[in-house]
């Protein structure tokens, strides 16, 4: 891996913490872009005689870029009134900046050093479509773009870290699809997911009271009440189950209801799954590898 990139400037700070939204959508809760974004602003260049927090496999993570992190996670924590000052706080924050170091800076070093150690590629179309993403969420290119100027981050450099991230995602996938070859028993088979009656029996009433205080709500013509917004919901259940929800049509809207049922346990047994292999996988990268921590 390039070391000198990786410590020159701005860019290479964006990019630990960018790449840690790849492990977020499968792993852990992620932060927003704008998240990142700010976090960078004001930044000043790193330098070789910084003190260092730690090392990944000779990779240095500097006491700068460590604090910069934790004082954004600790502003995560007051946004949502949360006294940092508290002796309870006082007596977590140890806990609290293992947490960052580790979910922050470790595990994304770790993946990105195996991505390059496996070849995995980003195509110019993945990295577009996801710098398209980003613009989307802050409502268009522009103001991507001036949330970028303010945080001293140029398109070039965001572009950069979005390669570094999509090149983690791109391995977590390899990752799974090759273990998952390996061994084919751990693969999450709809069609051996079991169902009691009782669970087909409850969403069947629990779509019926909906549905019915969809229709209630629209029949108040109560003001507060987003009208057209509830009368679109009701009509794409409409479209979907027509009248088997207006009386007790159980039987004949049973198939279809375990179909579904089917389906949602599967995708939830799969994320569950995927998150194991994944976490086993990253406890093993950690054990294997010479890390380095001087909090």
């Amino acid at each position: 891996m390039d070391h000198e990139k990786k410590e020159n400037g701005a860019g290479a700070r964006i990019t630990r913490k960018t790449v840690y939204m790849a492990i977020a959508i499968v792993i852990v809760a992620g932060l927003g872009l704008g998240a990142f974004l700010g976090l960078f602003d004001g930044l000043t260049e790193i330098f070789e005689d910084e003190d260092v927090i730690a090392t990944v496999n000779g990779e240095v993570i500097t006491e700068e870029e460590f604090n910069q992190a934790l004082e954004q996670e600790k502003m995560q924590y007051m946004q949502q009134g949360i006294d940092l000052d508290s002796d309870e706080m006082s007596e977590m924050l140890p806990e609290l900046e293992e947490q960052v170091l580790e979910t922050y800076f470790i595990i994304p070093i770790l993946l990105e050093q195996k991505a390059e150690e496996e070849g995995i590629e980003v195509s110019d179309e993945e990295v577009e479509g996801r710098y398209q993403e980003y613009a989307a969420q802050f409502g268009g290119e522009a103001q991507l773009e001036e949330a970028m100027e303010n945080a001293g981050i140029t398109r070039d450099d965001l572009i950069e870290d979005i390669s570094r991230e999509l090149s983690i995602q791109n391995y977590l996938e390899y990752y799974l699809e090759s273990y998952l070859a390996d061994n084919p028993e751990e693969r999450i088979d709809q069609d051996n997911i079991e169902l009691s009656e009782e669970e087909v029996e409850n969403r069947y009433q629990q779509m019926r009271e909906e549905y019915a205080q969809l229709k209630e709500l629209l029949e108040e013509d109560d003001p507060d009440v987003p009208t057209e917004q509830v009368k679109m919901y009701l009509e794409q259940i409409e479209d979907k189950y027509g009248y088997l929800l207006d009386e007790d049509n159980f039987e004949e809207i049973k198939p279809q209801l375990e179909e579904e049922l089917r389906q949602d346990k599967a995708v939830q047994k799969k994320q569950e799954k995927e998150q194991r292999i994944l976490m086993a996988h990253i406890q093993e990268l950690q054990e294997e590898s010479d890390i380095e921590i001087n909090l």
